[in-house]
C-alpha cells in the first residue's frame, strides 16, 4: 500500500473524535434531506 494510505489512517486516528462527529453530522443531514425529498419538500 502507498504511504498516502498510511498517512490517511494516521490522520484519522489522530483526529478520530472530531472526524467521527463530522461523519455523523453529514449522515444525519443526508437522512434529513432524503426524508424531505421523499415528502416532496425538495425539488
Amino acid at each position: 500500500m502507498s504511504n498516502g494510505f498510511y498517512s490517511a489512517l494516521a490522520y484519522y486516528y489522530a483526529n478520530k473524535e472530531a472526524l467521527d462527529a463530522q461523519f455523523a453530522a453529514y449522515n444525519e443531514e443526508c437522512r434529513r434531506l432524503e426524508a424531505e425529498y421523499k415528502a416532496g419538500n425538495l425539488s
